[in-house]
């Protein structure tokens, strides 16, 4: 599941994004939930393929787990891009992540009512039909331009009501805040603008901005710090879990 929340709000999966320019770019609008700037982009071209999912090797050192991972670009209008994103994984990683988040010894009434909510909020389906696997779909929606990225995972896929994940001419310390349909406010902080090459990705190094976000009441996450790059988009989140542990992700876009 927390492999699920990374796609649908990310970004990322999920997610997708690759930005025109060599530089960081100015916003149009100081409201951080208003952008505009290029929406024809490559790397958002209907067909394009991406790569989302946890660092698992840094996670659970010496396992082995059959983790696959589908994420298309399956539609894009006015700059509204709709992912497909399919993920399927042994039944094993599941209560491994169970276990690292700290719930495996609550009863399953309570387990089974913390994993329908975050299926629910971020409009995913789960299949465990078939013994020992565990298959996850979603279709989330972004808003991805050359200034920034926007999600309609917290609005149901209501394109009327976007929330901004990074602008890129935000500077730390900039901070937004929504309320999604159910009621529950979501803060966002930049809280780290490269001035250097400094974020390793692959063989390469990129300046990234990194973004926290902080919802109420959430019961198993503390935040999520979704890491961008003015041209590829998404390159990478981390989820803080409510115990300390943390579950790191990597995004890889079609352009590496």
């Amino acid at each position: 599941m927390f492999v699920k929340h990374f796609v649908g709000l990310f970004a990322l999966a999920t997610v997708v994004a690759v930005l025109s320019s060599c530089g960081l770019v100015e916003s149009d609008s100081d409201d951080p939930n208003v952008i505009s700037g290029d929406t024809d982009l490559e790397m958002t071209n209907v067909g394009q393929l991406w790569d989302a999912g946890p660092k698992l090797h840094e996670m659970f050192p010496g396992k082995e787990y059959n983790f696959k991972d589908s994420v298309v670009v399956k539609s894009r209008s006015g700059g509204v891009v709709t992912m497909d994103v399919n993920l399927q994984f042994d039944r094993q990683l599941l209560l491994d992540l169970d276990t690292l988040a700290g719930t495996s010894g609550l009863p399953i009434e309570a387990r089974l009512t913390i994993l329908d909510g975050l299926a629910k909020r971020y409009g995913a389906t789960i299949d465990t039909s078939q013994p020992g696997v565990v298959r996850i779909h979603a279709e989330p929606k972004f808003k991805v331009t050359s200034e920034g990225i926007q999600e309609f995972v917290s609005s149901r896929g209501n394109e009327s009501k976007p929330f901004t994940i990074v602008k890129y001419g935000m500077n730390v310390g900039d901070s937004w805040s929504f309320t999604d349909n159910d009621g529950v406010r979501t803060t966002r902080t930049v809280s780290y603008k490269s001035t250097t090459d400094d974020y390793e990705v692959y063989f390469w190094r990129i300046k990234v901005l990194k973004t926290e976000s902080i919802t109420e009441n959430d019961p198993i996450m503390d935040r999520v710090t979704f890491v961008t790059n003015h041209k590829y988009g998404p390159v990478g989140a981390v989820v803080r879990l409510k115990n300390g542990k943390e579950i790191p992700i990597g995004v890889y876009s079609p352009l590496w």
